[in-house]
């Protein structure tokens, strides 16, 4: 085997140094040493290497560093390898025959390297979109024999970052990058998954060998992708956050898939699909994609839909298994007409929602008290779960319809030529918008402030948070601090708006006009354009009524952090975000402080690593544990980028890379920077200029607040947080995606 790839990769132009194969049955011939100059590595290869069941990795001998007159001893040696004690041994567990294994003997010419390594194409613990390079100085014995010190990369090749952990940085940024290139050009000529052993001198790179990594297994791969999920659910989410995700995500989906097909027999036939509808690693949130991609498969016309539902959730990585599920087919015929039947009452069934989640607000508002027990606040805790979730899943049905009738617009403006930004004048504009309701107020309360009583200020301050005290920044992880948590948070953000009175002034005014909406020239664009936003205004809704409900959660449960403070079960109430939604209602039978303690030591092991837009595992999913991770960042040159238009306007500024929106940083006038944004981030964008984002598309929060607010927003620029610095001017255009450096700041 390795003989055989080492000849394909020389006659395909891979850098392999100079070889000969002595064959099995040339073992007894004398071997010509006219032929050799210098040192040789000596290497076995037997027929039953590397196979898919069997792998002999290190049962065979290698020699490095032989001289001429030593080759013909350790060919010999290398033959007799076959029948080596631990050879046989690895037979008999394996139940082999060894009639049919053959040994070849590669002599191949050996290169002094400065660096020798080897470079797993997949990590064979069983990610398989993550490259595994373990490199060390000098020979590659010393790397595989634990004789010198040892730096590993690891690579991931979806979002092309790495991150490594050793004593130094034994390779650098543009070494990894040729690896890398390397490997995958030997994958497209051997296959996918590779273990390639490598040597650099001169930085020059060489491959000594390739061989297929037999450990991992890939027919049915686990798939995690944070497209849209990672706005509202950026960076690392703690334990309780977590499960309380994994819990609303099962119900939800299992309520629409038994609202769709009314029969609970395929509901329970799916129930590990709905289990397991997002799922988490290192920390963070993510979609367990696969499982999406099924359940849509309940609709009808599915394989019309998904393209849509990929370009309006932001989906990147748009492979996917398209083997059908099994329905039966009166069941499907069912399902078409049932799912027809509720996408044209959505308006009217988002209505009695919007009703019914103002009746359950009211009821908990008048039930949640201070001093409630445990019990108690579990008890009303089921109780609005489980009102809510009887009905939330119309939601779902109504992104749906803004997803559709959005995808149809978008498609007949381009039909009939409207101009690239005509789908955003389109859905903008809508009539007192609810994710701007927040921002309305905070401005107006900032701008009367100086102009009423004190008495009334802080009566429309209480005012306030008792209607939005539960938008902010990262609103939906149970940790963050919000209005209602924390006060103090919402007069630092009304100071700020009053530091600079004539933008305040000039915000109060633009916040009380309502921009014109524009009139298509037919009825066809008029009447999708119509049904577009009417799905937009109420996915909104939906989104600040979600906020409401976290903000429900957030306060019964660290009303039980507080008692279990008061009761020694934990030191502080915030330590209750450390535990699961299953461990903080059962306090009996789990010892708090040690899972605390231990889950803090594991987040404190996650934030060291990056932020991946896409895992791909073999089996199951891996969290990480790195000793001392070093992040890599990349430093791309380029200066114009591109993106998806989602806001109008043309500005130039200077732009500000935000990687934590809790650190105090100034945002006024600056052309924002970011992975992505979440619903409070509405009031960053408000005194921005413009906002540009790696992450998002149409529909995302970005895209409809900077529309409504008025600011050009460009979502979706791949390599942006590498290409963009903090400090230098740029110039975005809202209408066409284009962006450009025009300058670069000062480091």
């Amino acid at each position: 085997m390795k003989a055989n790839n080492l000849k394909i990769l020389q006659e395909k132009g891979i850098p392999v140094p100079a070889f000969t194969v002595i064959e099995w049955k040339d073992r007894e011939k004398e071997i010509n040493l006219k032929q050799f100059r210098g040192k040789y590595a000596v290497r076995s290869s037997s027929s039953m290497e590397d196979s898919d069941f069997d792998s002999f990795a290190g049962q065979f001998d290698t020699y490095l560093n032989v001289s001429v007159k030593e080759i013909p001893e350790k060919v010999k040696l290398c033959f007799e390898s076959i029948s080596n004690k631990n050879v046989l041994e690895y037979f008999k567990q394996r139940n082999l025959t060894m009639d049919d294994c053959k040994m070849d003997v590669i002599v191949q010419e050996m290169v002094d390297a400065d660096y020798a390594g080897v470079l797993f194409t997949s990590n064979p613990q069983g990610i398989l979109n993550e490259s595994v390079i373990v490199v060390g100085k000098g020979l590659g014995d010393k790397v595989v024999e634990d004789r010198t010190d040892t730096t590993t990369y690891y690579y991931h090749l979806t979002d092309s970052i790495y991150y490594y952990e050793g004593k130094e940085d034994l390779l650098g940024y543009d070494r990894i990058e040729e690896l890398i290139s390397l490997s995958k050009e030997i994958q497209s000529i051997l296959g996918e998954y590779l273990d390639i052993e490598f040597a650099i001198r001169k930085n020059e790179i060489y491959i000594l060998q390739a061989r297929p990594i037999t450990t991992l297994k890939v027919d049915s791969p686990l798939i995690l992708d944070n497209s849209n999920i990672v706005e509202s659910y950026p960076g690392i989410s703690l334990p309780l956050t977590i499960s309380f995700v994994e819990m609303v995500y099962s119900n939800v989906f299992r309520g629409l898939a038994f609202r769709l097909t009314k029969n609970q027999t395929i509901v329970d036939e799916n129930e590990d699909h709905f289990q397991h509808m997002v799922g988490s690693c290192n920390g963070r949130v993510y979609y367990q994609i696969s499982n999406w991609y099924h359940f849509i498969q309940f609709l009808p016309f599915s394989k019309k839909i998904i393209p849509i539902w990929q370009d309006m959730m932001g989906v990147q990585t748009k492979t996917y298994d398209q083997k059908e599920m099994q329905i039966p087919f009166f069941t499907r015929l069912k399902t078409y007409f049932i799912t027809i039947h509720e996408f044209f009452h959505v308006p009217k069934n988002m209505e009695k929602l919007n009703h019914k989640f103002d009746e359950i607000y009211l009821c908990f508002q008048d039930h949640f008290q201070e001093g409630m027990s445990s019990s108690e606040i579990i008890e009303l805790y089921q109780k609005v779960k489980d009102e809510l979730f009887a009905i939330w899943d119309i939601t779902l049905v109504n992104d749906l319809y803004a997803f559709l009738y959005t995808g149809l617009l978008k498609k007949r403006l381009k039909k009939k030529h409207f101009s690239d930004h005509s789908i955003q004048d389109m859905i903008s504009g809508i009539t007192n918008i609810e994710s701007l309701k927040p921002i309305r107020s905070l401005i107006s309360l900032a701008y009367q402030k100086e102009h009423i009583p004190k008495e009334e200020f802080l009566s429309l301050k209480e005012e306030y948070i008792s209607l939005y005290g539960d938008r902010n920044l990262e609103e939906l992880k149970l940790e963050s601090e919000t209005f209602r948590t924390n006060p103090e948070l919402l007069e630092e953000r009304i100071q700020e708006y009053q530091s600079d009175p004539q933008k305040l002034r000039q915000l109060f005014l633009t916040m009380k006009e309502r921009k014109p909406n524009p009139i298509p020239s037919d009825w066809i664009t008029r009447f999708l354009s119509k049904r577009a936003m009417l799905g937009i205004q109420n996915r909104e809704i939906s989104r600040l009524n979600r906020t409401r409900i976290y903000g429900m959660v957030r306060s019964m449960f660290l009303a039980i952090g507080t008692n279990y403070v008061q009761e020694k079960k934990l030191q502080t109430k915030r330590d209750i975000f450390y535990l699961t939604v299953d461990e903080l209602f059962h306090p009996e039978e789990y010892s708090y402080q040690e899972i605390v303690e231990k889950r803090k030591e594991e987040y404190a092991l996650y934030s060291q690593l990056p932020n991946y837009s896409h895992l791909i595992f073999s089996e199951s999913i891996i969290n990480k544990h790195p000793n001392k991770a070093q992040y890599q960042e990349k430093n791309l040159q380029t200066k114009e980028l591109v993106g998806t238009p989602c806001s109008t306007g043309v500005v130039e500024g200077e732009a500000l890379v935000i990687q934590n929106v809790h650190a105090k940083q100034s945002v006024k006038d600056k052309i924002l920077i970011t992975k992505m944004t979440d619903p409070g981030w509405v009031f960053l964008l408000a005194t921005a200029k413009g906002v540009i984002s790696e992450k998002g598309s149409l529909l995302s929060h970005t895209a409809i607040i900077s529309r409504e607010i008025g600011i050009p927003s460009i979502v979706g620029v791949e390599g942006v947080l590498h290409s963009i610095h903090t400090g230098d001017r740029i110039r975005m255009d809202g209408s066409t995606g284009k962006i450009e450096i025009l300058e670069r700041g000062k480091k």
